[in-house]
């Protein structure tokens, strides 16, 4: 009796071991691995390239050892992300087993759906606050942009496994592309006069890839503030003849008390007054930025091995790829300035002439462009439409958002997070189809999902 006793512990210490090796300490390790490459690795290449142009290799290997070292403090993504793991891990076999005893809840896959949402819950709730409060100190989008994104994820997959049911197919297939075109519309507008509800970086990119002269951008923002107005002398009437000189063109022509509005050609930057032509001029600007960007990555792509895929055709589809994405972004470019003119002088003003010019500058040009550009996606496949409204959609929430650091909004940011990735990793336990695109499949590798066959 006494042996089977001891051979009843042995077994059971034996179980508990393997449970926490296999359930909580693999997993958390694998959740850290991937976070500590998706920290390191970017500053790495960038600190990399930025040592060859400025010819100081032997800053190099300085440089790539203290970020290796700086992503292991205890407060980084990578330990916050192995905590939050193990978190869950450690909680949801024993929530599951109290559910499972309950008479209310009787199909199984319940009571995996409730475990693993309120564990997430709990772990997030635990382990995020830790986190946002050391990376807010390095710029409050370090944390606000992994909540968006969550956020966002998690609606688009509560949303779209519902709508699904009750949606026809002839107009679900058109849900990315306006999910895609709403999202941009915000982006494009905060982009026009509210630049600091964008990080930084991201209004830079977008400043750099439409091509916007920033003199011209701060005429709009004055207009808006109702410090110049058309036909009125003020300080700021003559604010664009430094723009018109830089063309070579008569200054007086940037007079906003003698020319009103400022005229399509100013706008068009002297390429040509014609809409149509600096529409197309626009589209190749941008094909072209787009192709400089998304070449080299299809052709670093062709570098890694693929089982029986030939490399004539991998370069085909890597070179169509290419040609696609930059007509997208040219296409996107082309469309705002276009719905610009359209607004402002070609056909708007015909329609609603009692409209004052101010207020096609001021408001009407800007929301028409932003909400023209969107339509663009459509030229993407429909995996590729699928990826890039999930990835403005975060961007587009977060213009709707403060970004102000407060105590009352890190609360509902960490709350907000902590229920999103709840529901992300519960749907992904439940159903893993139901988490859209490459995040989804990303998550049932980080958190260790083995994803149910129901």
């Amino acid at each position: 009796m006494s042996s089977q006793i001891v051979g009843l512990k042995k077994f059971a210490k034996n179980q508990l071991i393997n449970h926490i090796l296999n359930n909580i300490a693999k997993p958390s390790l694998k959740a850290f691995i991937y976070a500590y490459l998706y920290l390191v690795l970017p500053k790495a290449i960038g600190q990399v390239l930025s040592a060859i142009r400025k010819h100081k290799y032997d800053k190099i290997i300085p440089r790539i050892k203290k970020t290796m070292l700086r992503a292991l403090h205890p407060l980084k993504f990578p330990v916050f992300s192995a905590s939050l793991v193990a978190g869950i891990n450690i909680l949801e076999p024993i929530l599951f087993n109290i559910l499972k005893r309950s008479t209310k809840l009787r199909r199984p896959t319940s009571n995996v759906f409730i475990s693993t949402l309120i564990s997430s819950l709990i772990s997030a709730l635990i382990f995020f606050p830790r986190y946002q409060n050391h990376v807010v100190g390095y710029g409050r989008y370090n944390s606000l942009d992994l909540t968006l994104l969550v956020a966002t994820r998690a609606m688009d997959t509560a949303l779209s496994s519902t709508l699904s049911k009750i949606t026809p197919t002839g107009i679900a297939q058109y849900g990315d592309a306006l999910l895609f075109i709403t999202s941009c519309a915000p982006i494009m507008f905060c982009w026009f006069f509210y630049p600091e509800k964008l990080p930084p970086s991201y209004s830079k990119w977008i400043t750099s890839a439409a091509n916007m002269d920033p003199d011209f951008l701060e005429v709009l923002n004055l207009v808006r503030d109702k410090k110049l107005i058309y036909g009125e002398h003020g300080p700021y009437e003559d604010y664009l003849a430094p723009y018109f000189i830089k063309y070579g063109k008569d200054p007086q022509r940037g007079n906003t008390v003698l020319n009103q509005p400022i005229e399509c050609e100013a706008v068009h930057a002297f390429v040509s007054k014609s809409c149509e032509v600096h529409a197309l001029w626009r589209f190749w600007r941008g094909f072209k930025f787009a192709l400089s960007v998304y070449g080299p990555l299809n052709i670093l792509m062709l570098l890694i091995p693929m089982k029986n895929k030939k490399m004539k055709h991998r370069l085909i589809r890597a070179i169509k790829s290419s040609i696609r994405s930059s007509c997208f972004l040219g296409v996107f470019i082309g469309f705002y300035w276009y719905a610009v003119c359209l607004a402002r002088t070609r056909l708007l003003p015909k329609l609603l002439p009692d409209v004052p010019r101010t207020r096609f500058d001021d408001t009407i040009c800007p929301a028409a462009g932003a909400l023209a550009c969107g339509f663009s996606s459509f030229i993407e496949t429909p995996q590729r439409r699928k990826e890039l409204a999930l990835f403005v959609a975060p961007r587009g929430l977060g213009t709707l958002i403060s970004s102000e650091i407060n105590p009352r909004n890190m609360k509902i940011e960490s709350l907000v997070f902590s229920i999103s990735l709840a529901v992300l990793v519960a749907y992904s336990k439940y159903k893993a189809s139901n988490v859209r695109g490459i995040f989804g499949k990303g998550l049932t590798q980080v958190f260790n999902i083995n994803p149910l066959n129901n």
